[in-house]
C-alpha cells in the first residue's frame, strides 16, 4: 500500500440507488482495510432495512440532515454528526429534509465498494438487488421506513 491523496471533487462517481456515491478509496488503494466514499441523496431517499454480514459502516455527516434508524433506536443528526454501525446490527437511513444530504461512509474491511459498482452498473429492481447485496454480504431485510 502507498499513499494516496485525492483533490477536491475526484473519485469514481456510481449513480447508486438514485443516490451519488463517489468512492475515494477502496480495497486496492488500501490494502483491502477499508473503503470510503462520499453520498450525496436527494430529498426522499431512504435505503431499505438492511444488515451487513462482513463489515463495519460509519457515516459522518457533511451537511443536510439523516433520519437513522439502528435497531429499536432512531436518530436526527445534521452536520458533525458522527454514527458507528455494527456488522449484523439491522439499520437504514433516510433523508427526510428538502434538501440534499451529504455524507462521507466508511467501511471496514474494504469491499463495499464493489457492491456499489455492481449495482451501479445494473440498476437493478428490489429482487436483483436482494440477490446482488446477498453476493456482497449484506442482507436486506425490509422496505425503507416509513
Amino acid at each position: 500500500m502507498s499513499a494516496l491523496y485525492l483533490p477536491a471533487g475526484a473519485g469514481t462517481t456510481h449513480s447508486f440507488l438514485g443516490t451519488a456515491m463517489t468512492v475515494k478509496a477502496g480495497g486496492s488503494e488500501t490494502g483491502e482495510a477499508l473503503s470510503l466514499s462520499e453520498q450525496e441523496c436527494p430529498p426522499g431517499f431512504a435505503t431499505p432495512w438492511h444488515l451487513h454480514q462482513h463489515d463495519d459502516e460509519a457515516f459522518y455527516i457533511l451537511s443536510g440532515t439523516i433520519q437513522l434508524y439502528c435497531g429499536d433506536r432512531t436518530w436526527e443528526a445534521g452536520a458533525g454528526a458522527f454514527a458507528l454501525l455494527p456488522r449484523r446490527l439491522p439499520h437504514a437511513f433516510a433523508n427526510r429534509a428538502e434538501e440534499p444530504l451529504r455524507l462521507l461512509q466508511l467501511s471496514w474491511p474494504a469491499g463495499f465498494e464493489n457492491f456499489v459498482a455492481e449495482v451501479a452498473a445494473q440498476d437493478p429492481d428490489p429482487a436483483l438487488l436482494t440477490e446482488l447485496a446477498a453476493r456482497h454480504g449484506l442482507e436486506i431485510i425490509g422496505p425503507p421506513p416509513a
